[in-house]
């Protein structure tokens, strides 16, 4: 019975004047009926308040919500040619609608436009052919791409120091050879690249500022802009639950660097060694923990070894200097870690085997991909308003200089560097790695002053004004999101910031390569209610079924019964 109430709606909604009107109309009609004396007055009484009822009803409009069926469909995008869409016909014999430019879907048998949540059946499984903008995971129950072509895919840091290489690595996904031409701070470059290898470019800027960069194949056309930043020297520790060549190695780098770093190693149980490298006078430490830490880098077991007082002295101090908690996995190790949920979450590996791939080792770990991942298989992180948890997934990096690699070392260091700790200079933000021309773009920013609204330009002097959305979690955290109109070099400007961000929107043409879908894995649609999402959920599950009908035959019947009455009496 609750269900049935629950399932009934109003087309129009019942004013208290209304019922004064009818209740006036009622009992004059009801005197009426007195005074003709007719025989049978209570029928006849009971009649008329069922035809005033039934009347009013009607004007109501009442209807009922039924649950809509079960049914999978075929989503293609825009500019599939007919011979396409009749092979996907025959291929998986599914109804088939076609997105249009108003962001309706038309029915390719009908030629009927619609919005999808207008269709009398809910969407089981949504086959996509090509690529559709933000497809709600709530609406959308499956998702899954008929065809992706995969082309290559491009890392890239997202700053880098005045001084260091900027390292760029192409991975082909394909498995034929690609002839790449690149254009990067005005060096042009050609290389060919076999099928499903990796190859490395790297370029030592001569000065600050963005470097624009330019990588094309025979159909795929990539442009990104990196920062060069002057260098900013960190206190950096170093926790080791045992002694061993990564560490050892990576503080050779740190050191070359000219970061200050203190490193604690544990040689036996209860015993410790301590080195320091670049550690000047002035640096105050203080139970342990410097004053001015800016970057731990720690074991997962090191880190479990320490008593909760010892955690959070460095927790403490990282979060009083806006710094980095960089874990390094172990074999068998667990972290703990808050993601945006009410109880922590373990991360933890339980195993010794190593997964290698493209030279380096990696662990397996359960719920790393509940975090931010910026660099393939390797390094990931949880930015909060304070602090930013990283954490490094590689294993024995050191093997890389043994061989000699000393560019592929100093790539994937450096994507620590410039995706994990805060710089002095700048908010700490981040975007959708590739935007693609009417696709949403996302962008988002930590800051403790007040920021409510960014502006976007591009070369055309357009400019746009987002309003950031909301964020449960964290008011520090601002989110930012539209639909591209224009192709080409886009500036973002935020409030108090002296340089712009650049990005580039590709033209939607390209938007099925595997490297743009990155749009569809962002975080902000697991928690953000975009407004561009106008589907409600009474359209999205119910059909609705009008009953006027019934009410309206039920005034004809008491109508008909007071005038055969009057005709026979």
């Amino acid at each position: 019975m609750n269900d049935l109430i629950k399932n009934i709606g109003w087309e129009n909604s019942v004013e208290v004047w209304h019922l004064a009107v009818l209740a006036v109309v009622f009992i004059l009609a009801f005197v009426w009926e007195i005074r003709k004396q007719k025989p049978r007055k209570a029928w006849r009484t009971i009649a008329l308040l069922f035809a005033f009822i039934s009347l009013y009803i009607i004007y109501l409009s009442p209807y009922i919500l039924t649950e809509k069926s079960k049914k999978s469909v075929l989503l293609i995008g825009q500019n599939i040619s007919e011979t396409k869409v009749d092979s996907l016909r025959i291929t998986y014999d599914l109804e088939i609608f076609q997105r249009q430019s108003n962001s309706k879907f038309q029915n390719m048998e009908t030629e009927q436009q619609i919005i999808l949540a207008e269709l009398n059946y809910q969407i089981d499984t949504a086959f996509v052919y090509g690529y559709l903008p933000q497809l709600n995971p709530d609406h959308y129950q499956v998702r899954e791409d008929i065809k992706i072509e995969k082309g290559i895919q491009i890392d890239y840091p997202k700053s880098i120091a005045l001084g260091d290489s900027l390292q760029i690595n192409i991975q082909n996904l394909e498995h034929r050879t690609l002839n790449i031409t690149a254009i990067i701070a005005n060096n042009s470059i050609s290389i060919s690249i076999p099928g499903e290898t990796h190859s490395p470019i790297s370029i030592l800027p001569k000065s600050s500022g963005y470097i624009l960069s330019e990588i094309r194949t025979d159909n795929e056309d990539y442009h990104f802009a990196v920062k060069v930043e002057k260098p900013e020297h960190h206190v950096i520790q170093i926790l080791a639950a045992t002694p061993d060549f990564e560490w050892k190695f990576f503080s050779d780098y740190l050191k070359s660097k000219k970061h200050s770093v203190y490193q604690k190693t544990q040689i036996s149980k209860g015993k410790f060694k301590s080195s320091f490298f670049n550690w000047q006078d002035t640096l105050q430490i203080n139970r342990g923990v410097a004053k001015d830490l800016k970057v731990l880098f720690v074991d997962a077991k090191a880190w479990a070894d320490l008593v909760p007082n010892e955690k959070n002295l460095y927790l403490e101090k990282l979060k009083e200097n806006k710094g980095s908690l960089i874990f390094r996995t172990n074999p068998n190790s667990r972290i703990q870690l808050n993601l945006d949920k009410p109880k922590s979450t373990n991360i933890f590996s339980t195993s010794n085997n190593l997964l290698e791939q493209n030279n380096y080792n990696y662990l397996q770990f359960n719920n790393l991909y509940q975090l931010d991942e910026v660099a393939k298989n390797s390094v990931f992180r949880k930015v909060n308003p304070d602090l930013i948890c990283g954490i490094l997934n590689f294993q024995n990096s050191f093997q890389l200089k043994l061989s000699g690699k000393n560019r592929e070392y100093e790539q994937i260091w450096s994507t620590v560097f410039s995706e994990l700790i805060r710089k002095s200079s700048e908010i700490f933000y981040d975007k959708s790695k590739w935007s693609v021309h009417h696709q949403p773009f996302f962008f988002r920013l930590w800051s403790d002053e007040k920021v409510d609204s960014i502006s976007i330009f591009n070369l055309q002097n357009d400019t746009i004004k987002l309003h950031s959305m909301s964020d449960f979690m964290y008011p520090e955290r601002k989110h930012f999101m539209f639909y591209p109109q224009q192709k080409g070099w886009h500036f973002i400007k935020v409030k108090n910031q002296l340089d712009p961000i650049l990005f580039f929107v590709h033209s939607d043409s390209l938007a099925n390569q595997s490297e743009f879908l990155s749009n569809y894995n962002y975080d902000y649609l697991n928690y953000l209610n975009f407004t561009d999402s106008s589907i409600k959920q009474n359209g999205e599950k119910y059909n609705k079924e009008s009953v006027t009908l019934w009410f309206f035959v039920l005034f004809l019947l008491c109508v008909g019964y007071l005038w055969i009455e009057d005709k026979i009496t």
